[in-house]
């Protein structure tokens, strides 16, 4: 961890992600400030950061403060576009009105299969044409469009991070996303697992506490660009299943439902331009994420 204490706005402050990256950066080592889409008690209010003499108590802004899911982008197209892309413009201009050494760093937290779309056969790089192909990627690729058009015009330190699927730390049962949590979860408790597809389709998982060590270099050099976040080892539904059911000890129902068309079937992502820049690795791989996952789970 740095030395350098920094001031760390959060944005999305009620979600899962941010809070492990509030109680990784939080005092003594950062101060660190929560803002939500509600006000309420230990959450400023997101309007507040339309103000560049609010931005400018920040040295880092993580931006996680987004109003879908792969999901239920597809439930209510252009819900982004509505709620979170003038949000982040708003903030741009804000921070643009300030003196470049007053701007702070912002840190927005793409996605990387859905960025991408498809990808058989190949690792996605950051330089690579994005072509994604569900309403969710296609919002999130306007996003990091966005923070670069305002960098090109003006000073802007800005990361945009494409992150595979974080895993290791409990999801609530109703959220349509998150295998493996949902898998430890089903084969602890013996209930059916509902899987997109034949489970042939495969994905980068990367265990929370790689990623948020991955932050830390990105914040302490102010690291500006775009980066792939991820293992670098991409795992199939099937193998995922597997390697759940042997660390549990018992069998998972599985129930097949049609994969629907938004949904990344190849997913494999590069992550050599963030090791490249900062000597971060993965350390955790799938069989031992797991392990550790399952450890408030285990039935044997």
């Amino acid at each position: 961890m740095s030395h350098n204490p920094k001031r760390i706005f959060v944005t999305g402050g009620r979600g899962r992600l941010a809070s492990l990256i509030t109680d990784h950066f939080r005092a003594p080592a950062h101060q660190v400030t929560l803002f939500s889409r509600q006000e309420s008690p230990g959450f400023h209010p997101l309007s507040q950061l339309q103000s560049s003499q609010v931005l400018k108590q920040a040295d880092v802004v993580f931006h996680l403060a987004w109003s879908s899911l792969p999901a239920t982008s597809e439930k209510d197209p252009g819900i982004e576009k509505r709620n979170d892309l003038p949000l982040l413009n708003r903030m741009l201009t804000a921070i643009t009105e300030l003196p470049a050494d007053q701007r702070p760093h912002l840190v927005f937290f793409s996605s990387g299969g859905a960025v991408y779309g498809d990808a058989p056969g190949r690792h996605s790089c950051e330089d690579d044409v994005c072509q994604p192909i569900g309403n969710y990627g296609r919002a999130k690729l306007a996003t990091e469009q966005l923070i670069t058009r305002h960098a090109a015009e003006a000073e802007l330190p800005y990361s945009i991070l494409r992150i595979s699927n974080p895993y290791g730390y409990p999801v609530p049962k109703n959220r349509a996303q998150g295998l493996i949590p949902h898998a430890l979860r089903c084969a602890a408790e013996g209930q059916p697992l509902t899987l997109w597809g034949d489970g042939s389709a495969q994905k980068d998982f990367l265990y929370y506490t790689d990623f948020l060590s991955a932050l830390e270099p990105i914040v302490t050099q102010r690291l500006t660009g775009t980066f792939n976040v991820c293992s670098g080892h991409s795992h199939t539904v099937t193998e995922v299943i597997q390697a759940v059911e042997s660390e549990i000890g018992s069998s998972i129902k599985l129930e097949y439902q049609t994969a629907p068309n938004w949904d990344v079937h190849d997913s494999r992502l590069d992550p050599k331009r963030l090791v490249t820049a900062t000597g971060w690795t993965p350390q955790v791989s799938l069989s031992e994420g797991i392990r550790r996952a399952a450890s408030g789970y285990a039935t044997h």
